[in-house]
């Protein structure tokens, strides 16, 4: 009978929506959280219900400032509230792998008080626990980002990344644990800014050379390290803004956040202005690229531009449509996604697809554009600032989901519940939903908090 039916199909695998939900790092606002007012931050600690008790992991803080950015003190971005207190938009991190099941009504931890309950609920629609803590000494002591800023040399437990120590927008090399290739993965990060001084054609461009950022702070937690970096571009002998430029490195990725004043002055004197963030792949040959806006349109990197190719270029992004994803074929996939605040969303985004071996786009260690993959901003925001964050999520492959399923599961943000301790609401409550991140959650603000990431 079974002969009669026809040939047996291979079974296809699910996907694997919570491997993909489990490589998200968590990044929760201070003022979400239903805390008490000016709780100092050494005090907090983060616990989950495992084994019938309470038991730490691993967690960060970081104190936030002006554009969003983590503070330093020796910066030159402000904060309004002490350092040694969590609040306003101060960050918590977490792993969302380590969320735990919901504790008893009761439960109680041997050691301080807990304050909250966090219910998380991610893409593979599955609710998890986590539960904020005072006055609780215990710690996990796991440290998952390992960065010497001597060398410029990051291990994570998937992926190595080399840059220059004097120079952070100059990646040397790019390895992941199962790529399946030779040598690097990339060549190199470019960021570039082009500009006319009083018409569009008389035209300068800045490349990683000319922006060589300098080192002003830096912090290395078990999450992520930050680096914050500062440089004055000047075009055509116009010293035009400083950029801030925050690093961060985490256990599945990097992500670059770029903040800048614009006077009105350069505004009005500078035309066509474009700052574009990309990243050079290494004779990525058999490599596919595929974008939010692509639909079935695909590149193949072959060392050409192709009818296909010119479609995808062609359609473009936005910032509300940002995701492209490079699969190398090798066990290697990247996903990118830039991430522009809602009053700066109006600036025209292009895509940036080269695929020549013969094309130099300075710097590079090798030859060629194979592909040269990215983002390009044209023209001036409303606002006197410049904000917006490239996100680089590193992969092995799709875990069998579809393109843009995996992009989904791995940018939208889940929804968060935060429940006062001891727990007064029934666990079944509705969720509040977070708003737009990328590749990692942030979280709005609760409804009664005067209040918000690839």
């Amino acid at each position: 009978m079974l002969l009669l039916a026809g040939p047996l199909l291979p079974v296809q695998a699910a996907p694997d929506v919570r491997g993909v939900s489990d490589l998200r790092i968590l990044e929760l606002h201070a003022n979400t959280l239903k805390l008490p007012d000016a709780t100092p931050a050494a005090e907090l600690s983060v616990v989950v219900w495992r084994d019938g008790a309470f038991q730490p992991v691993v967690f960060q803080i970081d104190p936030v400032g002006d554009a969003d950015m983590v503070w330093f003190e020796e910066g030159e971005l402000d904060r309004d509230a002490p350092a040694a207190l969590f609040t306003g938009d101060d960050r918590l991190l977490l792993r969302l792998r380590d969320a735990g099941v919901q504790a008893p009504a009761d439960a109680a931890p041997a050691q301080g008080r807990i304050l909250s309950e966090l219910a998380v609920t991610g893409s593979d629609d599955e609710r998890r626990y986590f539960y904020i803590a005072r006055s609780d000494p215990r710690r996990d002591d796991s440290w998952f980002v390992h960065h010497d800023l001597r060398t410029g040399t990051t291990i994570t437990d998937s992926y190595q990344l080399v840059v220059d120590p004097d120079n952070e927008l100059n990646w040397q090399y790019l390895g992941y644990d199962g790529y399946r290739g030779e040598g690097s993965i990339i060549d190199t990060l470019k960021m570039r800014m082009a500009a006319g001084f009083l018409n569009r054609h008389a035209r300068v461009t800045l490349d990683n050379t000319n922006l060589r950022p300098t080192l002003t702070g830096y912090k290395s937690g078990p999450l992520r390290t930050v680096m914050h970096l500062e440089t004055r571009v000047v075009l055509a002998g116009i010293p035009v803004m400083k950029l801030h430029v925050q690093a961060y490195r985490y256990p599945d990725h990097y992500e670059a956040h770029t903040y800048a004043r614009v006077p009105g002055l350069y505004r009005r004197t500078l035309r066509a202005p474009e700052v574009s963030v990309t990243i050079d792949g290494n004779a990525q040959y058999g490599a596919t690229v595929q974008t939010a806006r692509s639909g079935p349109l695909r590149g193949l990197v072959d060392g050409r531009i192709d009818d296909e190719e010119r479609q995808m270029i062609e359609r473009g992004l936005s910032s509300d449509e940002s995701w492209i994803l490079f699969d190398s074929g090798k066990q290697f996939i990247l996903l990118a996604e830039l991430d522009v605040p809602d009053n700066l969303s109006g600036i025209p985004l292009a895509l940036v697809y080269q695929d020549d071996p013969h094309l130099a786009v300075e710097p590079e260690q090798f030859p060629g554009q194979l592909p040269n993959l990215g983002y390009a901003l044209r023209g001036w925001p409303e606002e006197q600032e410049m904000r917006f964050a490239v996100r680089m999520l590193f992969g092995s492959d799709l875990h069998g989901m579809a393109p843009e399923d995996y992009a989904d599961a791995r940018t939208l943000t889940p929804a968060l519940q935060v429940t006062p301790w001891p727990r007064s609401v029934p666990a079944a409550a509705i969720p509040q939903a977070l708003p737009e991140a990328a590749g990692e959650a942030r979280l709005p603000a609760a409804p009664d908090s005067t209040r918000t990431t690839d």
